[in-house]
């Protein structure tokens, strides 16, 4: 059964290179502005891409760069994966697209990514106990605080990739 907000994915695809890079950067840009605000409103700073680096580099300045290498390879993974698949199959305006697409990654983060990079880190003995689904063993403001970073990154990139692709910006 075929809601009428999905279409089926046009059989030609074609995805301006450029314009797929500057809006995931530009959202990755939004997400890490609200990661780092985030402690200002009593919310506490989500950095999964620091924590995962921190896995495998000790020093601190390594640790930074390489957490900002995955995140900015995670913005633009995730640009692609919204300009190639989601944004041409739903018939509602870009920003939404980008918000829908925002909780789908914060779901995947909060039920995959966050336990699954715990309990490596538990396993390692970095970690003397690991977050859990939802980031559960953090407190609710932890959850809370990445799916406002999540929906920032969506909604910044449908906006962005939406206006400037041809999409239908409304």
């Amino acid at each position: 059964m075929t809601h009428s907000w999905v279409i089926a994915r046009p059989t030609v695809g074609h995805q301006d290179v450029p314009v797929v890079l500057a809006s995931g950067f530009v959202a990755t840009l939004g997400i890490t502005t609200i990661m780092y605000l985030l402690p200002f409103v009593g919310l506490p700073q989500v950095d999964l891409p620091l924590s995962v680096a921190r896995l495998f580099v000790t020093d601190p300045a390594g640790a930074g760069a390489l957490g900002m290498l995955v995140h900015l390879l995670m913005g633009f993974s995730f640009a692609w994966l919204f300009a190639a698949q989601v944004e041409p199959r739903l018939m509602v305006g870009p920003g939404a697209a980008g918000l829908l697409f925002g909780v789908v990654l914060w779901i995947f983060v909060q039920a995959v990514a966050v336990p699954g990079f715990g309990a490596v880190a538990a396993s390692l003995g970095r970690a003397s106990a690991t977050p859990g689904v939802l980031s559960t063993n953090l407190g609710w403001q932890a959850a809370a605080a990445s799916l406002i970073a999540h929906l920032t990154y969506g909604g910044v990139l449908g906006a962005v990739y939406g206006c400037h692709s041809g999409g239908r910006c409304r």
